[in-house]
C-alpha cells in the first residue's frame, strides 16, 4: 500500500485521537514534544540492544529487527503528530532546507565534500 504523505498523515492523526481519548490523555504542546522524545529513547534502546551495548530486557523482549521497526514507527508517528500540531509544512520545510541542494551536488563525490546540509 502507497499512500502520500497526507493520506498518512491523516491516518495517523486519526490513530493518536483515539488513542488519546480511550486513555485519557490530555495533549499539550509540550506533549508532543515530550512524547517525541520519549519514543526516540525507545528506539535507542532497540539500536542498542541488537547491538549487544544493552542489557537484554527482564522479560527477554526486545532486541529484534521487528522491535527496533516498531520503535522506529512510534518516533515517525509521533514525528507527524508533532508537525501537524505545530502546524509545520515538512515537505515545504524539506524542499526549502534539504532538496534544494540537489542540483548544487550533483557529480560531487560525497566522500570529498566538506560542507553539511
Amino acid at each position: 500500500m502507497s499512500a502520500t504523505f497526507k493520506e498518512l498523515s491523516d491516518r495517523i492523526s486519526q490513530v493518536g485521537e483515539v488513542y488519546a481519548r480511550v486513555h485519557n490523555i490530555p495533549r499539550s504542546a509540550d506533549w508532543y514534544l515530550l512524547k517525541l522524545t520519549e519514543e526516540l529513547g525507545e528506539l535507542t534502546a532497540e539500536h542498542l540492544l541488537i547491538g549487544g551495548r544493552a542489557k537484554p530486557n527482564a522479560d527477554g523482549s526486545g532486541g529484534t529487527r521487528e522491535a527496533l521497526e516498531n520503535e522506529a514507527a512510534d518516533l515517525f508517528g509521533q514525528f507527524v503528530l508533532y508537525l501537524r500540531e505545530n502546524d509545520i509544512d515538512i515537505e515545504a520545510a524539506i524542499e526549502r532546507k534539504w532538496l534544494r541542494h540537489l542540483d548544487q551536488y550533483v557529480g560531487l563525490d560525497p566522500n570529498t565534500t566538506t560542507e553539511s546540509v
